[in-house]
C-alpha cells in the first residue's frame, strides 16, 4: 500500500516535470497543458485520453521515465495532440482500426516537426520515411488525410501492423466517453475539466438515473469538444501570430488543426434555404378543430359546423437553376455525386412539389450546356447520362447573364435559388442578382473561398459529397 502511494506521488512530479519541459520549448501550448487534469488508472497504459481526463498508469509512467524521460514527454505530447486536433470527438469511422492509425500517424507527424524543441527519439527516422512515403499519395498530414489513404488503397495487413506498432504511443480506449464531474485529486490537480483552482463539494456529486445517462454522454462529449476548440483555436492564432518561427515547422499540426476547426456544413439544412411558399392541397391540421366538425355533422345530418382549411402553405422548392463549373479542376466523378447527393437530400426532405422546373447550367469561361429539367426521374436520368462540357478557364458571369436571359424570356418565372457548384477560382458578377445565390465549395483543404457579400457560401468536403465509397466499406466492415 505505502509503496502504491510512493508510486503515485512520483509519477505526479514526473508529470509537473514533463509539463514543464514542454512548456521550455513551446509556449503555445500553455492554454492545453492547464486544462489537462490527470487521474491515475490501474489499466495497462501510458496515457490515454477522454477529454476531461488523461489517464496514466503510475508504475509505467515510472518504468517509461526511467528509460527515457524524452519518451515520456513524447507521449504526453502525442496524446495532448489528439485533444487539440479533436481526435477523440470525430465521428465513429467504418474501421475503428485504421481510424485509430491514422490518428496515431498525425499526431507523431506533428510531434516529429517540433521534436528540435524538445525531445527526438530513434524511431523518428524510420516513421518519417513511411510519411514520406504515404504523404506522396495522401493530401495533408491530417488523421482524415490518413484515413482516406488506407481506404482508397490496398494495404496489406502485414504493413498495417507494422506501422500500428511504430506509431502507437497511447490508448484510445476512452474516446468518445464523456466523463462525470469529477474532484480534486491529492496532487490539487483537477478532473474531469473543472476550472483550475475551483474546489467541488460531495454534495454535487449525484449518479445520473439510468434513463439520464445517454444524454449526459452527449452533452458531455459537447461541452468537451466546444473546449478543445477554444484551445485549438489559441494555439492556431499564436503559431499563426506570435511564434512565427515555431509556426513554419508546424506544418503538420496547423494542418491537424484545421479539420477540427472547420464548421462542416449539414447540407439538408443549408437546401432547404431555398424553399419559398407555395400552396399545397392539403388539410391543414392547426387550422381545423375536429370536434366541432363532427358536432355539426351529429346535430345538422351531413352539414359540418365548421368546413376544414384545405390549403396550406408549404416550404417547397418549385424552380431554381444548379450551374456546374466544369473547369479543369472541377472532376467528373464529383460532380455526379453532388448532384446524386442533391437529389437523395431532396427526396428525403421532399422539398419539391409535382412539377419543377430545373435548369442544369455547365459552364467554365462561358455557358457550355443547358438541361431543363421538370421532375427528379428527369434528374436521376440525366445524372446516369450525364456528359461534362468545357474545362477551360473559370467565370461565374455567363451564368448568371444566362438565367437573366431565362427570366427575360419567361421560361423562369420566379427563380428560387441558384447553386453554382465551383472549386471556387473564378471571377464574380459585380451586381447582385435578384435571387438567392449559393456557392458551393468542393474544397478538401479547409479552406473559405470569400464571395461577395450578397452570396451565401457552403464549403462541402469531397467525403460530404462522395458517399458511396464510404458506404460499400460500412457494408463490407
Amino acid at each position: 500500500m505505502e509503496k502504491s502511494k510512493e508510486q503515485k506521488e512520483l509519477a505526479e512530479q514526473i508529470l509537473q516535470l514533463t509539463e514543464a519541459k514542454l512548456l521550455s520549448g513551446l509556449r503555445f501550448l500553455s492554454g492545453a497543458l492547464m486544462a489537462a487534469s490527470y487521474e491515475p488508472s490501474e489499466k495497462d497504459l501510458l496515457f490515454a485520453a477522454d477529454g476531461d481526463r488523461i489517464y496514466y498508469n503510475p508504475k509505467r509512467l515510472l518504468l517509461c521515465y526511467r528509460k527515457s524521460p524524452d519518451e515520456t514527454a513524447r507521449g504526453m505530447m502525442h496524446t495532448l495532440l489528439h485533444l487539440l486536433m479533436g481526435h477523440p470527438f470525430c465521428r465513429q469511422e467504418a474501421d475503428l482500426r485504421l481510424w485509430n492509425l491514422a490518428c496515431d500517424m498525425a499526431s507523431e507527424a506533428a510531434c516529429m516537426e517540433l521534436a528540435e524543441y524538445f525531445t527526438v527519439l530513434p524511431g523518428d527516422r524510420e516513421k518519417k520515411q513511411h510519411l514520406e512515403r504515404i504523404g506522396d499519395y495522401a493530401s495533408g498530414s491530417t488523421a482524415e488525410a490518413f484515413y482516406n489513404y488506407f481506404l482508397d488503397g490496398e494495404t496489406a495487413e502485414e504493413e498495417i501492423t507494422v506501422l500500428e506498432e511504430l506509431f502507437a504511443v497511447d490508448s484510445h480506449q476512452y474516446w468518445m466517453i464523456s466523463g462525470k464531474k469529477g474532484r480534486k485529486n491529492s496532487s490539487g490537480r483537477r478532473k474531469d475539466g473543472e476550472v483550475r483552482g475551483e474546489t467541488q463539494s460531495s454534495e454535487d456529486e449525484e449518479e445520473p438515473a439510468a434513463g439520464q445517462e445517454d444524454q449526459l454522454q452527449t452533452d458531455g462529449k459537447d461541452r468537451q469538444e466546444k473546449q478543445w476548440k477554444r484551445l485549438a483555436r489559441q494555439v492556431q492564432t499564436e503559431l499563426d501570430l506570435f511564434n512565427r518561427k515555431q509556426g513554419m515547422r508546424a506544418g503538420s499540426l496547423m494542418a491537424g488543426l484545421k479539420p477540427f476547426l472547420f464548421e462542416k456544413m449539414d447540407y439538408s439544412s443549408f437546401l432547404r434555404m431555398f424553399a419559398s411558399e407555395n400552396e399545397v392541397l392539403q388539410i391543414s391540421d392547426d387550422e381545423f378543430d375536429p370536434i366541432y366538425y363532427m358536432y355539426g355533422l351529429r346535430k345538422y345530418g351531413n352539414i359540418p359546423l365548421i368546413e376544414p382549411l384545405e390549403y396550406s402553405n408549404l416550404h417547397r422548392i418549385r424552380e431554381f437553376v444548379i450551374a456546374i463549373d466544369t473547369s479543369g479542376s472541377v472532376q467528373g466523378e464529383v460532380v455526379a455525386d453532388f448532384l446524386r447527393r442533391t437529389v437523395q437530400v431532396l427526396r428525403q426532405t421532399e422539398c419539391f412539389t409535382d412539377r419543377v422546373n430545373i435548369y442544369i447550367l455547365q459552364c467554365d469561361a462561358k455557358v457550355q450546356s443547358c438541361t431543363q429539367i421538370t421532375d427528379l426521374e428527369e434528374l436521376s436520368e440525366y445524372i446516369r447520362n450525364m456528359e461534362l462540357y468545357g474545362f477551360g478557364g473559370t467565370d461565374f458571369r455567363p451564368v448568371f447573364e444566362y438565367v437573366d436571359m431565362l427570366l427575360e424570356e419567361k421560361k423562369l418565372r420566379k427563380v428560387n435559388g441558384l447553386l453554382y457548384f465551383t472549386d471556387g477560382v473564378g471571377i464574380y458578377p459585380e451586381k447582385e442578382p435578384s435571387y438567392k445565390t449559393a456557392f458551393i465549395f468542393n474544397r478538401d483543404d479547409y479552406g473559405s473561398p470569400k464571395v461577395p457579400e450578397w452570396a451565401i457560401k457552403a464549403v462541402l468536403m469531397t467525403e460530404d459529397i462522395v458517399v458511396r465509397k464510404r458506404q460499400e466499406h460500412q457494408r463490407r466492415s
